[in-house]
């Protein structure tokens, strides 16, 4: 064989062999770190399952504590009626007793003594001494009454503070919960966006190193230009149901429930969708911000506030865009 055919044979040889590497199908490496990939983000999702079982379970909590707290500002509100009553009932008594008193000196009789001494004979003294040891009997008990009355005074606003105290201790319970509750899910969904968008990319090589594969088996030229893959885009409008609900309380962040069209008005949502303290914009409804949660308030739903139970049924149940604002 002489030189020049044996220089073509060689030619042709490289040409395969550098052709058959340029559209090798995809290596061993990328599938490894595709798997490994999808394992990350399943275990990451086990995680965000078992943390949104924790957080069902800290929402019933909160959920029960807000009830508790409702219960407790009603109780507060009895014990100051109570209070009013009992203080009414003692400052009448006292009253009475003083104008009997005032009603002694004004007929001359200056004391109990005075009374006796002016006793006609035997039988006026007894007689007037039964009716002084009743009357002392009488004003003793009244005394009796108005220190049992004062003492009692005394306790239902010891009581009254007390629950006071258990108030302030649930709700700044609930706002430690709500506020630890949030950093969760926030550090979970950034671990599982990027778990994500990793295995999106890893997809999208191994689609495109395919494709030149198979599409360099097909034809003896031309080349394929790979896509970028398009990053996940987060919109600040949410599309969500809405209910409604009523009757004055306390929210599970421990402040009031309020309607406010001119400013901001109580709105309830699951925190792990909309976070505990946000300012929003409702819409057909006005401005609010999201203070409370409801055992029933999971997922893409809001429950919007207002005083009355017919405001309430007339907003029922909706689609509605809300604007998370900044």
């Amino acid at each position: 064989m002489n030189k020049m055919a044996l220089s073509i044979i060689m030619t042709i040889v490289l040409t395969v062999i550098t052709s058959g590497n340029a559209f090798a199908a995809p290596s061993t490496s990328t599938s490894d770190a595709l798997k490994q990939a999808k394992d990350n983000k399943k275990e990451l999702q086990a995680k965000v399952q078992t943390l949104d079982n924790q957080i069902d379970e800290v929402l019933t909590k909160i959920d029960n504590n807000k009830k508790d707290m409702n219960k407790i500002a009603q109780d507060i509100k009895n014990t100051q009626i109570k209070l009013d009553t009992i203080e009414k009932n003692s400052q009448e008594q006292d009253e009475l007793f003083k104008r009997r008193i005032r009603s002694m000196y004004i007929s001359g009789t200056g004391s109990y003594l005075e009374v006796l001494l002016a006793s006609d004979n035997l039988s006026d003294f007894i007689s007037r001494f039964d009716m002084i040891t009743q009357v002392i009997k009488f004003d003793n008990q009244v005394i009796a009454k108005l220190k049992e009355k004062k003492q009692a005074i005394a306790k239902e606003k010891d009581n009254l503070k007390h629950e006071n105290e258990k108030l302030e201790a649930l709700k700044t319970a609930n706002e430690s919960t709500l506020l630890n509750l949030n950093k969760e899910i926030k550090e979970q969904k950034t671990l599982l966006s990027k778990a994500t968008e990793e295995e999106k990319q890893l997809l999208a090589e191994n689609a495109s190193r395919q494709l030149a594969y198979n599409n360099s088996k097909n034809s003896n030229g031309g080349t394929l230009s790979r896509g970028t893959s398009k990053s996940l885009s987060y919109s600040q409008v949410l599309n969500m149901q809405s209910t409604a609900y009523s009757g004055d309380g306390i929210t599970a962040s421990g402040a009031a429930t309020r309607r406010d069209r001119d400013g901001y008005s109580t709105i309830a949502v699951d925190p792990r969708v909309i976070p505990i303290g946000s300012t929003v914009y409702v819409e057909g409804y006005g401005y609010a911000i999201a203070q409370d949660t409801g055992g029933a308030i999971k997922g893409n739903i809001i429950d919007v506030f207002f005083h009355s139970e017919s405001e309430a049924n007339s907003w029922g149940r909706r689609s509605v865009k809300v604007y998370i604002l900044k």
